[in-house]
Protein backbone atom coordinates (compact mmCIF):
# COMPACT_ATOMS: atom_id res chain seq x y z
CA UNK A 1 0.00 0.00 0.00
CA UNK A 2 1.43 3.40 -0.88
CA UNK A 3 2.34 6.42 2.03
CA UNK A 4 -0.50 8.37 2.52
CA UNK A 5 1.82 11.46 1.26
CA UNK A 6 4.45 11.96 -1.13
CA UNK A 7 6.94 14.72 -1.66
CA UNK A 8 6.54 17.82 -3.33
CA UNK A 9 9.68 19.62 -4.52
CA UNK A 10 8.29 23.13 -5.76
CA UNK A 11 11.31 24.39 -7.61
CA UNK A 12 11.04 21.32 -9.83
CA UNK A 13 7.68 21.39 -10.04
CA UNK A 14 7.56 24.89 -10.90
CA UNK A 15 10.67 24.23 -13.56
CA UNK A 16 8.92 21.41 -15.23
CA UNK A 17 5.57 23.09 -15.50
CA UNK A 18 6.84 26.80 -16.77
CA UNK A 19 4.96 28.66 -18.83
CA UNK A 20 1.09 26.27 -17.91
CA UNK A 21 -1.99 27.50 -17.32
CA UNK A 22 -3.77 26.99 -13.93
CA UNK A 23 -5.69 24.45 -15.61
CA UNK A 24 -2.88 22.18 -16.82
CA UNK A 25 -1.12 22.27 -13.68
CA UNK A 26 -4.51 21.09 -11.67
CA UNK A 27 -4.54 18.14 -14.37
CA UNK A 28 -1.08 17.67 -13.55
CA UNK A 29 -1.26 17.27 -9.63
CA UNK A 30 -4.72 15.20 -9.79
CA UNK A 31 -3.21 12.92 -12.25
CA UNK A 32 -0.36 12.42 -9.87
CA UNK A 33 -2.09 11.79 -6.70
CA UNK A 34 -3.81 9.21 -7.98
CA UNK A 35 -0.86 7.48 -9.77
CA UNK A 36 0.75 7.55 -6.38
CA UNK A 37 -2.74 6.08 -4.87
CA UNK A 38 -3.54 3.32 -7.42
CA UNK A 39 0.34 2.49 -8.94
CA UNK A 40 -0.54 3.89 -11.96
CA UNK A 41 -2.97 5.47 -14.57
CA UNK A 42 -5.18 3.80 -16.71
CA UNK A 43 -4.63 3.92 -20.55
CA UNK A 44 -7.61 4.92 -21.47
CA UNK A 45 -8.35 8.26 -22.02
CA UNK A 46 -11.89 8.08 -20.88
CA UNK A 47 -10.99 6.67 -17.83
CA UNK A 48 -8.56 9.44 -17.28
CA UNK A 49 -11.41 11.98 -17.79
CA UNK A 50 -13.38 10.06 -14.86
CA UNK A 51 -10.13 10.76 -12.59
CA UNK A 52 -9.90 14.46 -13.75
CA UNK A 53 -12.84 16.19 -15.80
CA UNK A 54 -11.59 18.08 -18.45
CA UNK A 55 -7.95 16.52 -18.64
CA UNK A 56 -8.91 15.75 -22.19
CA UNK A 57 -8.59 19.37 -23.27
CA UNK A 58 -4.69 19.57 -22.34
CA UNK A 59 -3.84 16.12 -22.55
CA UNK A 60 -1.76 16.90 -25.23
CA UNK A 61 0.87 18.23 -23.42
CA UNK A 62 -0.23 17.00 -19.54
CA UNK A 63 0.04 13.45 -21.64
CA UNK A 64 4.00 13.85 -21.94
CA UNK A 65 4.21 13.76 -18.39
CA UNK A 66 2.66 10.40 -17.86
CA UNK A 67 4.39 7.38 -20.63
CA UNK A 68 2.63 4.07 -20.91
CA UNK A 69 4.86 1.55 -18.84
CA UNK A 70 4.06 -1.45 -17.60
CA UNK A 71 0.79 -3.37 -16.74
CA UNK A 72 -0.59 -1.22 -19.73
CA UNK A 73 -0.39 1.75 -17.26
CA UNK A 74 0.69 5.22 -17.19
CA UNK A 75 3.24 6.56 -14.85
CA UNK A 76 4.92 9.60 -14.44
CA UNK A 77 8.89 8.28 -14.09
CA UNK A 78 9.74 10.74 -11.47
CA UNK A 79 7.26 9.78 -8.97
CA UNK A 80 7.17 5.84 -9.38
CA UNK A 81 10.97 6.76 -8.77
CA UNK A 82 9.97 8.53 -5.24
CA UNK A 83 7.42 5.69 -4.41
CA UNK A 84 10.95 3.32 -4.64
CA UNK A 85 12.57 5.89 -2.10
CA UNK A 86 9.28 5.75 0.44
CA UNK A 87 9.38 2.02 0.21
CA UNK A 88 12.80 1.69 1.29
CA UNK A 89 12.95 3.59 3.68
CA UNK A 90 10.10 2.11 5.54
CA UNK A 91 11.91 -1.61 4.73
CA UNK A 92 15.42 0.44 6.81
CA UNK A 93 12.83 1.55 9.37
CA UNK A 94 11.22 -1.96 9.95
CA UNK A 95 14.44 -3.82 9.60
CA UNK A 96 15.75 -1.64 12.53
CA UNK A 97 12.78 -1.73 14.56
CA UNK A 98 13.34 -5.52 14.45
CA UNK A 99 17.14 -5.84 15.26
CA UNK A 100 16.14 -3.67 18.71
CA UNK A 101 13.77 -5.59 19.52
CA UNK A 102 15.18 -9.05 18.83
CA UNK A 103 18.32 -8.10 20.48
CA UNK A 104 16.16 -7.92 24.16
CA UNK A 105 15.65 -11.30 24.09
CA UNK A 106 13.26 -13.22 26.50
CA UNK A 107 11.13 -11.14 29.54
CA UNK A 108 13.52 -7.78 28.61
CA UNK A 109 17.01 -9.51 29.42
CA UNK A 110 19.70 -8.71 26.94
CA UNK A 111 20.54 -10.78 24.35
CA UNK A 112 22.45 -14.05 25.36
CA UNK A 113 22.21 -13.45 29.29
CA UNK A 114 20.66 -15.35 31.42
CA UNK A 115 17.21 -16.91 30.83
CA UNK A 116 16.96 -15.56 27.54
CA UNK A 117 18.19 -17.15 23.70
CA UNK A 118 20.43 -15.65 21.33
CA UNK A 119 18.88 -13.55 19.07
CA UNK A 120 19.77 -13.83 15.28
CA UNK A 121 21.76 -10.87 14.16
CA UNK A 122 20.17 -8.57 12.17
CA UNK A 123 20.37 -8.00 8.61
CA UNK A 124 20.12 -4.11 8.98
CA UNK A 125 21.60 -3.03 5.72
CA UNK A 126 19.65 -6.15 3.91
CA UNK A 127 22.85 -7.06 2.22
CA UNK A 128 21.66 -10.79 1.80
CA UNK A 129 19.03 -9.54 -0.43
CA UNK A 130 20.92 -6.87 -2.07
CA UNK A 131 21.66 -8.70 -5.25
CA UNK A 132 18.43 -8.87 -6.11
CA UNK A 133 16.72 -5.14 -4.44
CA UNK A 134 16.32 -1.86 -5.38
CA UNK A 135 14.55 -0.73 -8.61
CA UNK A 136 14.08 -3.93 -10.27
CA UNK A 137 12.43 -5.18 -7.25
CA UNK A 138 10.21 -2.40 -6.17
CA UNK A 139 9.75 -0.03 -9.69
CA UNK A 140 10.49 -2.68 -12.22
CA UNK A 141 12.96 -0.39 -13.09
CA UNK A 142 11.01 2.29 -14.49
CA UNK A 143 13.27 4.40 -12.67
CA UNK A 144 16.36 3.39 -14.38
CA UNK A 145 16.88 6.75 -16.58
CA UNK A 146 16.77 8.41 -12.98
CA UNK A 147 18.95 6.44 -10.73
CA UNK A 148 21.36 4.92 -13.56
CA UNK A 149 21.37 1.54 -11.39
CA UNK A 150 22.99 2.70 -8.81
CA UNK A 151 20.18 0.91 -6.33
CA UNK A 152 20.57 -2.05 -7.67
CA UNK A 153 23.20 -3.16 -5.16
CA UNK A 154 22.74 -0.87 -2.59
CA UNK A 155 19.42 -0.61 -0.74
CA UNK A 156 20.93 2.38 1.44
CA UNK A 157 19.97 4.34 -2.34
CA UNK A 158 23.37 6.89 -1.49
CA UNK A 159 22.34 8.61 -4.41
CA UNK A 160 21.30 12.22 -5.90
CA UNK A 161 18.77 13.27 -7.97
CA UNK A 162 19.55 15.60 -11.11
CA UNK A 163 16.73 17.28 -12.15
CA UNK A 164 15.66 17.35 -15.89
CA UNK A 165 17.44 19.84 -18.29
CA UNK A 166 15.64 23.44 -18.07
CA UNK A 167 13.49 23.70 -21.45
CA UNK A 168 15.47 25.75 -23.95
CA UNK A 169 14.72 29.31 -24.62
CA UNK A 170 11.88 30.88 -26.49
CA UNK A 171 12.33 31.14 -30.14
CA UNK A 172 14.69 34.09 -31.62
CA UNK A 173 16.39 34.48 -28.41
CA UNK A 174 20.03 32.95 -27.30
CA UNK A 175 21.02 31.29 -24.13
CA UNK A 176 21.58 34.85 -22.30
CA UNK A 177 18.56 36.63 -23.87
CA UNK A 178 16.74 33.56 -23.01
CA UNK A 179 17.54 34.24 -18.88
CA UNK A 180 17.04 38.17 -18.96
CA UNK A 181 13.40 37.44 -20.26
CA UNK A 182 13.21 34.81 -18.02
CA UNK A 183 13.64 37.49 -15.40
CA UNK A 184 11.58 40.10 -16.37
CA UNK A 185 9.06 37.99 -17.17
CA UNK A 186 8.90 36.40 -13.43
CA UNK A 187 9.40 40.08 -12.23
CA UNK A 188 6.13 41.40 -14.19
CA UNK A 189 3.94 38.68 -12.90
CA UNK A 190 4.91 38.53 -9.45
CA UNK A 191 3.69 42.10 -9.41
CA UNK A 192 0.69 41.21 -11.30
CA UNK A 193 -2.45 39.26 -10.76
CA UNK A 194 -4.01 35.87 -12.86
CA UNK A 195 -5.52 38.53 -15.50
CA UNK A 196 -2.42 40.80 -16.17
CA UNK A 197 0.54 38.33 -16.14
CA UNK A 198 2.00 37.54 -19.10
CA UNK A 199 1.28 34.13 -19.98
CA UNK A 200 2.59 33.48 -23.16
CA UNK A 201 6.96 31.87 -22.86
CA UNK A 202 7.09 34.43 -25.87
CA UNK A 203 8.22 38.03 -25.06
CA UNK A 204 7.04 40.96 -26.62
CA UNK A 205 7.97 42.11 -30.33
CA UNK A 206 10.02 44.74 -28.91
CA UNK A 207 12.10 42.93 -25.94
CA UNK A 208 15.43 42.33 -27.61
CA UNK A 209 15.17 45.64 -29.42
CA UNK A 210 14.79 47.24 -25.51
CA UNK A 211 17.48 44.39 -23.85
CA UNK A 212 19.97 45.64 -26.60
CA UNK A 213 20.31 49.13 -25.01
CA UNK A 214 22.80 49.35 -21.68
CA UNK A 215 20.86 49.54 -18.64
CA UNK A 216 17.24 48.99 -20.23
CA UNK A 217 16.95 45.46 -18.22
CA UNK A 218 17.66 47.30 -14.48
CA UNK A 219 15.78 49.88 -14.80
CA UNK A 220 12.84 47.58 -16.06
CA UNK A 221 13.34 45.64 -13.01
CA UNK A 222 12.99 49.19 -10.23
CA UNK A 223 9.96 50.41 -12.90
CA UNK A 224 8.09 47.01 -12.66
CA UNK A 225 6.83 47.64 -8.45
CA UNK A 226 6.65 51.05 -8.89
CA UNK A 227 3.53 51.09 -11.43
CA UNK A 228 1.60 49.58 -8.65
CA UNK A 229 3.05 52.86 -6.68
CA UNK A 230 1.23 55.16 -8.82
CA UNK A 231 3.89 55.46 -11.58
CA UNK A 232 1.43 55.46 -13.99
CA UNK A 233 -1.24 57.37 -12.17
CA UNK A 234 -2.10 59.11 -15.74
CA UNK A 235 -3.42 55.93 -17.54
CA UNK A 236 -6.73 55.04 -16.80
CA UNK A 237 -5.62 51.34 -17.01
CA UNK A 238 -1.80 49.72 -16.36
CA UNK A 239 0.10 49.47 -19.22
CA UNK A 240 0.62 45.57 -20.72
CA UNK A 241 4.14 44.21 -20.46
CA UNK A 242 4.64 44.80 -24.45
CA UNK A 243 3.47 48.95 -23.92
CA UNK A 244 6.21 48.55 -21.15
CA UNK A 245 8.85 47.36 -23.37
CA UNK A 246 7.76 49.89 -26.28
CA UNK A 247 10.11 52.83 -27.29
CA UNK A 248 8.98 55.93 -29.15
CA UNK A 249 10.44 58.89 -30.42
CA UNK A 250 10.02 60.68 -26.97
CA UNK A 251 12.27 57.69 -25.46
CA UNK A 252 11.60 54.18 -24.22
CA UNK A 253 8.83 53.53 -21.85
CA UNK A 254 10.57 52.95 -18.97
CA UNK A 255 12.92 55.75 -18.87
CA UNK A 256 9.70 58.11 -19.38
CA UNK A 257 8.00 56.31 -16.41
CA UNK A 258 10.73 56.79 -13.88
CA UNK A 259 10.83 60.30 -15.02
CA UNK A 260 7.72 60.37 -13.53
CA UNK A 261 6.42 61.30 -16.76
CA UNK A 262 3.26 59.03 -15.97
CA UNK A 263 2.24 60.19 -12.72
CA UNK A 264 0.66 63.76 -14.17
CA UNK A 265 -3.41 62.60 -13.38
CA UNK A 266 -4.23 65.97 -14.83
CA UNK A 267 -3.20 64.82 -18.32
CA UNK A 268 -4.70 61.75 -17.92
CA UNK A 269 -6.86 62.03 -21.29
CA UNK A 270 -3.64 62.77 -23.11
CA UNK A 271 -1.95 59.68 -21.45
CA UNK A 272 -4.89 57.74 -22.56
CA UNK A 273 -5.21 57.82 -25.67
CA UNK A 274 -1.30 57.31 -26.33
CA UNK A 275 -1.99 54.42 -24.01
CA UNK A 276 -4.57 53.25 -26.78
CA UNK A 277 -2.34 53.53 -29.54
CA UNK A 278 -0.03 51.70 -28.27
CA UNK A 279 -1.88 48.87 -27.67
Amino acid sequence: MASSWFPMFGRDFLASTLGWSAEERGHYVTLLIAQWEQDGLPADPKRLELISPGVGKVWKLVGEKFPLGGGGKRRNVRLEHERHLSHERSERARQSASARWSGRGSEGAPAGGSGGPVAKEADVDNSAENDDSGCDRICGGICDGICDGTCSGDASMSMSYSPPPPPPPPSGLDEESGRAWAQLRGAWNAVWGEKRQWRSIEPPPHFLARLAEPGWLDEALTAIPEIKKGACAGFKTPPTLSQFCDRTDKGSFVSRMLGGEFTDTARAGGRHQEQIKAS
